[in-house]
């Protein structure tokens, strides 16, 4: 198979694939992890060396005891981390303060946890967060206490930052829609984990993934935990990266033996997939839930203000999500807020309903009764826009689908053709995919004919269609190249039949109607290779060596700079798949075909036209599980639409190069 239909199948499952994870994770469950404290003393005659000293001591004192055999537990002064040229999370810190720790960033495994001292109003005042370099996530809440004795600063500090220490797992591979899975616990082989985890715990999500272009942060750690320096010219492994798993969330169901336990997935029910492409991929962190009374606030997605008035049906349980109501689940409506009349332990499993017509919902950690703060547009335009959305998005996938498969039925047909040729199969099958491609454009184009009368007015639209359509056109084109392809194979069928006509020539027959197709996607390559074997039937065919010379003259690069930018459009850019990637590629796909436009290389555009074929397609499996009501994912299905319009304008450019031919 071709590298552009690879791109339109497998490519986009690459992070997702159970045996990429399994290759790459490792639950490290006989190993200690390295649980640093790192403490920032604000300034003040108080906080001197010997009372920064003293709380060293206090902290290692109160938390290395319970963390036992699982680790250890390393205080060191923010000051002296950043003396000693430590990793950039450090660093983030130091400028940034507690918001660093929200950045993506490489794993590490180091569990770093920041303390804040400061003395104010007569008071020692703590704040403490947690990053955690294994599972790539930071703790959710920001603890904060005050004392107004220093012997106590140490104990107190000791006490807050324990209750987020947060035991991590790494996921065993089950099916994509499993509703349970087995976390195995770092470190659960070196010391018992009952201490750390309980039936009811909640855990939250993270999918791993690789950074192709980067090496993996340093540190190697010692048995102890301790970090060491890698041996010198050794090659670190590629970098791991982390992404939150969005309003998904585990529920220890089970704790089993050697350091291991049993979790149920709770997720929203409109997602089919529980876990897409497996739980293999993927790592946890326990959350530090709390039994407490539910409050929710209700926001628009383009609005940070809450909602004023009860529009919504907010209700909230336990123990999932139900269709069967019971008025004691519902939340009440007071002062912008929605309350709830119980409180919840660990979990709560928020329905928000606007009348019938929309309802969403939200798998939440009962953090504290501090507001959970949930988008939910309750406007009926905002409603309207959704659901034009939806529709757009989804006729975009289905006409990327319906390229897909023409893509795929002309690769299966040119193996036909190829010898030993199989040129009735070839037929046939040329048949039904022209049928088939037919038959889709006459229904999609109806689709969106009637999808443009919608009177609903989305940012975009335009755009969408216009790419839409440039794929119908597409579809409509490379019909047009099959329907030729037909008219040459209904020839060679029937001379197959005329025992007049010689075995050469019905194999020569085959080799143009398979050049004609290879040259339709673009795949010079294989087009020159079916050259040579026609030549080799023909030898005294002047026609056929011009038609190779000429196409050969028009494949060779025209300098380093063309080669390079042909080699990055049909090579290296259909193999970038992931959001970000996608992102940081855009540029040099810019760079590299501006430079094809300016060799005439119709080649090469043919290819990348194929590749584009499949990326409305690649896009979709890309944003189908994030979360538009989570804020990191919000962000990323934004930037999922300006790839599509950036990729959608540069298609066009391509399409009206080859118009010029």
């Amino acid at each position: 198979m071709s590298p552009r239909l690879l791109l339109s199948t497998a490519v986009v499952l690459v992070l997702a694939s159970p045996t990429f994870a399994q290759q790459l994770l490792d639950a490290e469950q006989s190993a200690p992890c390295l649980w640093r404290i790192v403490v920032k003393v604000e300034p003040h005659p108080l906080l001197t060396p010997s009372f920064r000293e003293q709380v060293r001591r206090d902290l290692v004192a109160a938390l290395q005891p319970a963390l036992g055999a699982l680790g250890t537990v390393d205080v060191i002064d923010l000051d002296d981390a950043l003396a000693g040229k430590s990793d950039p999370l450090v660093q983030d810190f130091n400028s940034k303060g507690f918001a660093a720790l929200d950045s993506a960033r490489d794993l590490t495994g180091v569990k770093t946890h920041f303390l804040r001292i400061e003395v104010r109003d007569g008071q020692y005042h703590l704040e403490s967060r947690q990053h955690d370099g294994f599972v790539g996530l930071a703790s959710p809440v920001l603890r904060k206490q005050s004392t107004r004795s220093p012997e106590l600063v140490g104990r107190a500090a000791g006490l807050m930052i324990d209750r987020d220490f947060g035991l991590t797992g790494t996921l065993e591979a089950a099916p994509a829609n499993a509703t349970e899975v087995t976390v195995r616990f770092r470190g659960g082989k070196l010391d018992k984990v009952d201490r750390f985890v309980q039936v009811g715990d909640v855990f939250a999500l993270a999918q791993i993934g690789r950074a192709p272009n980067r090496a993996a942060p340093p540190p190697a750690r010692t048995a102890t935990g301790k970090i060491i320096a890698p041996p010198p010219g050794s090659a670190p492994p590629a970098a791991l990266t982390s992404k939150l798993h969005g309003y998904t969330l585990l529920r220890v169901t089970a704790v089993l033996p050697e350091g291991s336990a049993r979790c149920a997935v709770i997720r929203s029910p409109k997602y089919q997939a529980t876990l897409p492409g497996g739980a293999a991929s993927y790592r946890c962190l326990k959350l530090s839930t709390v039994q407490a009374p539910l409050v929710v606030r209700l926001v628009s997605g383009s609005d940070t203000s809450a909602g004023n008035s009860s529009t919504a049906n907010v209700r909230a349980l336990e123990s999932g999500f139900t269709t069967k109501e019971d008025p004691k689940d519902f939340l009440d409506f007071r002062d912008g807020l929605y309350r709830s009349a119980r409180p919840l332990s660990n979990i709560a499993c928020i329905t928000v309903a606007l009348g019938k017509t929309e309802t969403q919902y939200y798998p939440v950690p009962v953090l504290s009764t501090e507001p959970i703060t949930l988008v939910f547009d309750q406007s009926p335009e905002a409603m309207a826009k959704a659901v034009f959305e939806r529709s757009a998005i989804a006729l975009s996938t289905r006409v990327a689908d319906a390229r897909v498969a023409q893509l795929f039925a002309f690769e299966g047909i040119g193996k036909l053709i190829a010898p030993p040729s199989k040129n009735s199969e070839a037929l046939a099958r040329s048949r039904a995919a022209f049928e088939a491609a037919d038959a889709s454009d006459k229904v999609l184009s109806e689709e969106l004919d009637e999808l443009r009368k919608t009177n609903v007015k989305v940012a975009g639209a335009d755009n969408l269609f216009a790419a839409i359509d440039r794929q119908l056109v597409a579809l409509r084109t490379s019909n047009t190249q099959l329907a030729s392809t037909i008219k040459q194979l209904e020839t060679v069928v029937a001379k197959e039949k005329d025992p007049a006509v010689l075995g050469a020539e019905l194999q020569a027959s085959s080799l143009n109607a398979r050049i004609n197709l290879l040259l339709a996607g673009g795949e010079v390559d294989e087009a020159l290779a079916a050259y040579d074997q026609l030549a080799t039937l023909q030898p005294n065919n002047a026609d056929i060596k011009t038609r190779k010379e000429k196409l050969a003259a028009e494949w060779k690069a025209k300098d380093a700079d063309h080669a390079k930018a042909r080699e990055y459009l049909i090579k290296t850019w259909p193999a970038v798949a992931t959001i970000a990637d996608l992102k940081d590629s855009l540029p040099q796909l810019r760079t590299a075909i501006d430079a094809c436009k300016k060799a005439g290389d119709k080649h090469a555009f043919r290819r990348l036209l194929g590749v584009l074929g499949g990326f409305p397609a690649k896009l979709t499996d890309l944003v189908k599980d994030l979360d538009p009501n989570a804020d990191a994912d919000r962000k990323m299905i934004l930037e999922v639409k300006m790839i599509r319009d950036v990729v959608a304008k540069l298609e066009q450019e391509v399409v009206e190069s080859l118009k010029k031919e």
